[in-house]
């Protein structure tokens, strides 16, 4: 995977207004977020709500005429869709600015989930892409598209809490649905893990930026101090959250069933450097995604690779210009709070 080579990150000066000081009078979700790593909040938006965001997804697939037709079974090949990662993940295309993207993240009651986790509503989200994985009846179990990808979405020489990641489940998303595993509790280990696997530090140290790897023997350590992986089960408008320190990774489907899920991250406003604020104003003008974190992200390609049959049908989509509500104005940064 490539990307472009800008970079944007928070300044050191700011401080994050945390709501994980979880208490008693706390959400049982909110709780396990602080405890666990990780956590799901039921019906976050309405099901109706998150099948209608579905169906916008499959008509999205099918804009693109490479031959993909929801009700034909023989057309759910890779070669009829637009390029993608891991079996379903599109982070390119500006499919992050598309209007039934915003319109998703401008949901209040996807909204007010981050809200209780930081303390505030005057929130900045990412312009991440979604996960519209599909099932291939000729590819083998054995396929090597089905093998963990374990990993961080921070880096290894930041062990505060600093963000949370979330999914929006847009179908029903069971146990072989694929979708999000957790090493459940491996947050908790963050500081002694790459202390204790100082060894395997590549030459030119860990990564800075907000992703890292972590290989078996590091997971298998992991375990043997009680962390367990779980598969993450979900209803459509069920949210799951995160704590980017958490280990994971994106199972695609190994059943007949499509898994269907948008990235959601937000946070607050007032941790986001004003630089990064207008690098974040220059990426939304070109529609172009980024990475998860609002306040510390890499911009991402916005073509597929040259030798894609979607190549040439992506330099001629037009920009998406969503109208925009001004909560999601706000949200992006266009409007002040």
């Amino acid at each position: 995977m490539t990307t472009t080579t800008t970079t944007a990150a928070a300044t050191t000066d700011r401080t994050l207004k945390m709501g994980l000081n979880a208490s008693a009078n706390s959400p049982e979700w909110l709780q396990h977020l602080q405890t666990r790593g990780w956590t799901v909040v039921r019906e976050a938006i309405p099901r109706a709500k998150a099948l209608g965001y579905a169906e916008k997804g499959y008509e999205w697939l099918e804009s693109w005429n490479l031959g993909f037709n929801r009700h034909d079974p023989t057309t759910r090949k890779a070669t009829n869709l637009p390029w993608n990662l891991r079996g379903g993940l599109y982070n390119r295309y500006g499919i992050g600015h598309e209007q039934f993207v915003w319109d998703l993240k401008s949901e209040p009651g996807l909204i007010d989930k981050f809200a209780q986790v930081w303390g505030t509503d005057q929130l900045l989200v990412s312009f991440d892409g979604m996960n519209l994985s599909m099932p291939e009846s000729e590819r083998p179990k054995t396929d090597p598209i089905f093998a963990p990808w374990s990993h961080v979405d921070q880096s290894a020489y930041n062990a505060e809490f600093d963000c949370v990641q979330g999914i929006l489940n847009l179908l029903p998303n069971g146990p072989e649905d694929g979708g999000l595993m957790v090493l459940d509790g491996s947050s908790a280990y963050y500081t002694e893990l790459w202390e204790r696997f100082e060894h395997k530090k590549p030459e030119n140290g860990w990564n800075a930026w907000a992703f890292q790897l972590v290989d078996e023997d590091m997971c298998s350590w992991l375990e043997s101090k009680g962390c367990k992986w779980v598969k993450v089960c979900a209803q459509p408008g069920d949210l799951l959250l995160w704590d980017s320190r958490t280990i994971h990774y994106g199972a695609p489907p190994s059943s007949t069933n499509d898994r269907f899920a948008a990235y959601v991250c937000y946070k607050p406003a007032s941790v986001v450097a004003d630089e990064v604020k207008q690098q974040r104003l220059e990426a939304f003008a070109s529609r172009a995604n980024i990475t998860h974190d609002p306040a510390n992200f890499r911009v991402k390609e916005r073509l597929p690779p040259r030798d894609h049959p979607s190549y040439d049908v992506a330099i001629r989509r037009p920009l998406q210009n969503p109208v925009l509500t001004k909560r999601a104005r706000q949200l992006i940064g266009l409007d002040p709070y």
